[in-house]
Order: structure tokens, then sequence, then C-alpha cells
């Protein structure tokens, strides 16, 4: 009989007092929702007595507040908009525009590298002739990393356009001047066939838009 006393005294017996070491691990566990009931009560019961821990607890609970963060803002599916604006590389049937984009650029290198290495360009001295070798070199070796690697053909296709459309614009206008012949401005026949095979193997961006203006126009005139 006398143990089972003892053990009823034991059950009744009070927890220890927290400490204020206790109370700082005991206040980080409550803001992690680890502590238990019984804890909590003897931390609130320190906490009401010790101005310390009760300023530790405030700070606590302003820093866990600040650091709490909100559930995150659903993300839009984008894949469906992004997929569109976005042409696949057209390689033609069989794949015929590759070899054939890199067949110019092989010609394209073959008509400007004399110039770039060796300076001679007909109508031109030195200097402006290595310039001019320079500019086709760079568009045989990008005509032949689209011929490698198709899909980059998208970012090619505006900085050749505008550099094949001026050359085309100011050799027109040497012919009209006299001071070339159409036969010695032939040789940008091989630029100008390139950025067809360019936009070609870009999807023939604007194509579709052009063809939906025309067929528009035509019903309007009908």
């Amino acid at each position: 009989m006398r143990g089972t006393f003892d053990l009823c005294d034991m059950a009744l017996t009070d927890p220890p007092p927290v400490t204020c070491a206790d109370a700082g691990e005991m206040l980080s566990a409550r803001e992690d929702g680890e502590t238990t009931g019984a804890e909590n009560e003897a931390l609130d019961q320190h906490l009401s007595g010790c101005a310390e821990c009760s300023t530790l607890a405030v700070h606590i609970g302003d820093l866990s507040r600040q650091l709490r963060f909100r559930s995150a803002d659903p993300i839009p599916n984008l894949v469906g908009v992004i997929t569109e604006r976005t042409r696949p590389a057209v390689l033609g049937r069989g794949g015929w525009l590759r070899p054939a984009m890199a067949w110019v650029a092989v010609v394209l290198f073959a008509q400007n590298v004399v110039a770039l290495v060796g300076g001679h360009l007909d109508g031109a001295d030195n200097h402006l002739a290595r310039h001019i070798g320079a500019f086709g070199v760079a568009l045989a070796i990008g005509f032949a990393y689209v011929a490698w690697k198709p899909h980059r053909s998208h970012g090619l296709l505006p900085f050749a356009a505008a550099l094949i459309l001026t050359i085309s614009i100011s050799a027109l206008a040497d012919i009209i001047d006299g001071g070339r012949t159409v036969l010695a401005e032939s040789a940008h026949i091989t630029e100008v066939i390139g950025l067809t095979l360019l936009w070609m193997i870009a999807g023939s961006p604007g194509w579709s838009r052009w063809t939906n203006w025309t067929k528009r126009h035509r019903h309007i005139l009908h």
C-alpha cells in the first residue's frame, strides 16, 4: 500500500520550474509547434515572473512573423503560349534544306576568303577589300552554323536579312549608276539564296500573315 501512495504522490507533484536557459529553448520549440500543453503552461508561468524572458518571447514572436512565408501564388502554364510563338526549324522534305544551306556557306566562303586574306577585290583597295571579305566570311560561318544547328536559325535571321538587303540595295544602286555591271554584281545571288534558305528553315516567318492579308484584300476587291 505504501508503494501505491508513493506513486500517487509523484504523479501529483508539480514539474520542476522552468529556468531562463530552458525558457529560451522552449520559446523556440513553441514557435515550431513542438511543445506540449504542460510545457506551455510551465513556460507561461515562468514568463509571468521573468521580465527578461518575456522580452525575449516578444522578440522571438516578432522575428517569427517576419520570417513566416506566405503560400506561393499559382504560376500560370505558359508552355502553350511559348510553343505557339516559337517556330520549330523546317528542314524540307528529306531534310534537303540543311545540305543546301551548307553548300551556300561553302560557296560564300570561297567567294570572300581571297578578299579577306589577300586584300584583292575588284573595285576596292586592300583595306576595303579585307573588310568586305570579313563580312562575307562571317556570313558564311553563320550559314554553316545554321546548317549544323537549324534550330538556331531564328536568331541569325534578323541580322542576315538586314545585311543582305542593304548589300543588295547598294549593288542595285551601283548598277543604276553604271559603276558596276550586272554580271559583276551577280556574286551577291549566293547571299540572296542563303537568306531565302535561312528564312525557310526558320519557318518562313511572316508568310502566313502576308497570305492572310492578300486573301482579305482580294475578298474586299471582289
